[in-house]
């Protein structure tokens, strides 16, 4: 007789889907043990059985949103050819889809504060950014077949760097600021290694 599928993956969601509306109702400072069992409908014992204590609570979470934000960015990679694809993923981070992600939000910048003070976090936000800019830097490469590694490489850390911020500015930023400099600014980057020959 097979037995009944685990629960386990869906009230492990559960608990994390709690979290994250704590975060952003509350601030990570906030998000006890306590608040994310009653946000979730789960006893305090059950989100303990799952996660253990806090600590492996918040790791766990902040691994999930940077999978989620890596799931995204692996989707807006779609075009027919290699420059197509690299365009799509630039147009991608300064769009209001990417802006929108969770992450990308009030939560990305509690666990950019977070990880600026705990060395666990930490590895697991850069690894995010790690991973984007080797994604963005093949994309680049395969696109910009006379441009250096290197070169590749930088530029993919300064869109990074633009989108980023660009992110930023938009969740706190006034009617003023440009909408679209990330976004042209970025394409120039790119231009730039049109007929580069880094190769000497």
């Amino acid at each position: 007789m097979a037995g009944r599928p685990s629960k386990a993956p869906e009230r492990r969601d559960q608990i994390l889907d709690a979290m994250e509306s704590c975060v952003r109702e509350h601030g990570i400072g906030q998000a006890s043990m306590r608040r994310i069992a009653e946000q979730s409908g789960l006893s305090l014992q059950m989100v303990s059985h799952y996660f253990g204590n806090r600590e492996r609570l918040i790791l766990a979470f902040v691994d999930r949103v940077g999978k989620t934000l890596e799931r995204h960015i692996q989707q807006a990679n779609t075009g027919s050819t290699a420059r197509d694809r690299v365009d799509s993923i630039v147009q991608f981070l300064c769009s209001d889809r990417y802006k929108h992600i969770p992450g990308n939000d009030v939560i990305g910048r509690e666990i950019w504060g977070l990880a600026e003070r705990d060395p666990k976090i930490r590895a697991i936000v850069w690894g995010w950014y790690e991973q984007s800019l080797s994604n963005l830097s093949d994309a680049i490469a395969a696109a910009y077949t006379d441009a250096s590694p290197l070169r590749c490489q930088e530029t993919a850390y300064a869109i990074l760097c633009l989108t980023e911020m660009n992110e930023f500015f938009s969740g706190i930023g006034g009617p003023r600021r440009p909408a679209r400099a990330a976004e042209v600014a970025s394409f120039g980057l790119l231009r730039l290694l049109d007929g580069a020959d880094d190769s000497a």
